[in-house]
């Protein structure tokens, strides 16, 4: 699997690049609070930036001058515009961030040693379980992760679906999203939400041949199809566990789609301008796209949960078993989720934290678009995840044949 957001700048199919919006962080300073922290938000979207390759993120846990901690993290980029806020909040710490451009790249590094080098790492929370089969991360600390109770209790529940173990958590959501399906509503009329309007020509009364954006990720795409073909109990493990004949189908199905796409991108940037554009009428697609759009004056843009179930997204802070300062890191990993950083987050990825005390710190229309969700949003929907070890070479193959086709 590739990235897992990829929305700043990334290339597309194509070879053209897009560069994702950036925020000033004295654009998003809130007034200090009772801790006299103030609350910051980065860049838009919710992939990483321009990655880094990690080789520089230093010694995990060193001590800095004047007995300082510094925790090195590796994670998206956004989440350095929140570094003055925490070390604001934690005497004695000092963050050293080096961006990622995805969770497979995340572990990539760690898996190759450099779990050594960095104390925490933010990928999707499809990777949490690959991190815990290589013995690379930590249990969380509940004594010191004291707003792990204050999540929703459906991400509560996801950490022990996907990433619990003889009783220990090894991971932390931190913020959320979902993926279904956007439509231009001045050209495709209103109608039930359905995968089916990506994959049956006249589902709605709208000529949409050569007019569907489908993402240039397996991760994606194969569960959206395995959706729409009824595959759910597929999806509903720890793991995705198609069986090798479901991945047939799968894979035939979506060669068949192929004629009505006007074709694949991956990151979200390219997604927006190209629908902008007018480039095509439906698209797969995030959340977090749509209400950027909205926020931004694009009010014909319309997203939706099929009601066959959207993917949800969140990406999940760990720590690494191989750190040395793996009670600060937790404490870091705790102010993520507090309501002020927690506010900071969801304004700059237009993605709702998994904090819902997050929903105070923000504005009425704040709360609208990315802020206050309704916890029952959240039950219909199945979590990204692995493939099962067991048809990982079938799932790729079926991937590379759809793409070859």
């Amino acid at each position: 699997m590739t990235s897992e957001r990829d929305n700043r700048s990334h290339s597309t199919s194509n070879g053209s690049t897009s560069t994702g919006r950036r925020v000033s962080r004295r654009a998003y300073i809130a007034g200090a609070g009772a801790a006299g922290v103030a609350a910051l938000a980065g860049c838009s979207g919710g992939d990483g930036g321009d990655g880094g390759d990690g080789g520089d993120g230093g010694d995990g846990g060193s001590m800095g001058g004047g007995g300082t901690t510094t925790i090195n993290i590796i994670t998206w980029e956004e989440y350095a515009e929140m570094q003055e806020n925490i070390e604001s909040t934690l005497d004695g710490v000092e963050l050293n961030i080096t961006p990622s451009t995805s969770s497979t790249e995340m572990f990539s590094q760690w898996s190759a040693g450099q779990d050594e080098q960095f104390d925490i790492a933010v990928p999707n929370n499809n990777l949490v379980p690959r991190f815990m089969d290589a013995d690379l991360v930590a249990p969380v600390n509940n004594d010191v992760v004291n707003n792990f109770g204050s999540m929703y209790d459906r991400f509560q529940s996801f950490v022990d679906d996907q990433f619990t173990e003889s009783g220990n958590a090894y991971g932390v959501p931190i913020r959320f999203g979902w993926y279904g399906y956007s439509y231009d509503s001045r050209s495709v009329p209103d109608h039930e939400p359905s995968y089916d309007i990506l994959f049956e020509p006249d589902y709605v009364d709208a000529d949409l041949d050569g007019e569907i954006i489908m993402y240039d990720e397996a991760a994606k795409s194969i569960p959206a199809a395995a959706l729409y073909l009824g595959m759910d109990d597929a999806m509903s493990g720890a793991r995705m566990t198609f069986t090798e004949e479901q991945l047939t189908e799968i894979q035939e199905l979506l060669i068949e789609q192929k004629p009505r796409l006007q074709g694949y991108i991956a990151p979200d940037p390219t997604f927006i301008q190209e629908f902008r554009q007018g480039n095509f009428l439906v698209g797969h697609s995030g959340r977090n796209e749509t209400v950027q759009m909205r926020s931004e004056g694009d009010d014909w843009v319309e997203f939706v949960a099929p009601r066959e179930g959207a993917l949800a997204w969140y990406e999940t802070a760990v720590v690494s078993a191989a750190s040395d300062n793996q009670e600060t890191a937790w404490e870091v990993i705790n102010e993520f989720i507090t309501p002020q950083n927690g506010a900071a987050l969801a304004e700059a990825g237009f993605s709702p934290s998994t904090n819902p005390n997050v929903a105070d710190e923000l504005t009425e229309e704040q709360n609208e678009l990315y802020g206050r969700i309704d916890p029952s949003r959240l039950e219909g929907m199945y979590s990204l995840k692995d493939i099962d070890s067991d048809v990982e070479e079938a799932y790729v193959s079926a991937w590379e044949e759809v793409k070859a086709a």
